[in-house]
């Protein structure tokens, strides 16, 4: 239980190394996950060049990534993004499966 506390605890020191553009982009990919850059852009309703909203926000995803709050996955031209939770949560349904 203890080690499961210090996950949490660091991934909160963590969170709190983002900036609060980072920090509300990770928001909402933890409660409407998968999504990806443009469907962000629209919940945060920022508006501009379709090119240039998806580059802003690949970079926001990209932090995260590096921070390893998410996931994240190229397919095709865009980036899809989940929670590192629900990937940890995958991983460990594909291992109790095959008992």
């Amino acid at each position: 239980m203890s080690r499961v506390l210090e996950i949490l605890n660091l991934k909160e020191d963590e969170s709190r190394k983002l900036n609060p553009k980072s920090k509300s982009v990770f928001k909402i990919i933890s409660s409407k996950w998968p999504i990806n850059p443009l469907e962000v852009a629209k919940l945060l309703e920022d508006e501009g060049d379709v090119k240039t909203l998806s580059a802003k926000y690949v970079y926001h995803f990209k932090k995260l990534h590096e921070k390893r709050l998410i996931r994240l996955k190229k397919i095709g031209n865009t980036y899809i993004a989940w929670p590192m939770e629900i990937e940890k949560l995958r991983v460990i349904h594909e291992m109790t499966k095959e008992i």
